[in-house]
């Protein structure tokens, strides 16, 4: 009976990994980003709003929710009110382990910081993006 033991340890193991969650962020509009030794992104502010995504890779087949959060709040303001801009959708669902959610940075942001961070299974990961 002991001779199974490591085997059973060696799965449970391996699929802790398998489900290590991480964010990325997409830029498939291919504007002037680049990174930078810390791997902070930094993307030149527009005339008009970027559109960029982020997507959460969980590894794992099921369907499972990410949570997206900023700790910086925006206001946008259009000429007849104001409110709060969310620069990132709350939540996304991921099919075959990848969540996606968009990212919109208007400029008016530019000079800013944002920090972006996914949340799965008690798992937290963030990107830093600098408007400039």
């Amino acid at each position: 009976m002991l001779k199974y033991v490591p085997l059973i340890l060696l799965i449970v193991f391996s699929n802790a990994q398998d489900h290590t969650f991480h964010i990325e962020l997409i830029n498939e509009r291919d504007y002037p980003v680049f990174i930078n030794e810390a791997g902070d992104y930094n993307i030149k502010a527009g005339k008009t709003q970027r559109v960029l995504k982020v997507n959460g890779i969980t590894n794992n087949s099921k369907m499972e929710r990410i949570d997206w959060k900023t700790e910086n709040a925006f206001t946008w303001n259009d000429g007849t009110k104001s409110e709060d801009f969310p620069v990132v959708n709350s939540l996304s669902y991921t099919k075959k382990g990848v969540g996606t959610s968009m990212v919109g940075l208007l400029p008016e942001m530019k000079g800013s910081t944002v920090f972006i961070y996914g949340f799965y299974n008690g798992q937290i990961d963030s990107v830093k993006i600098h408007v400039q």
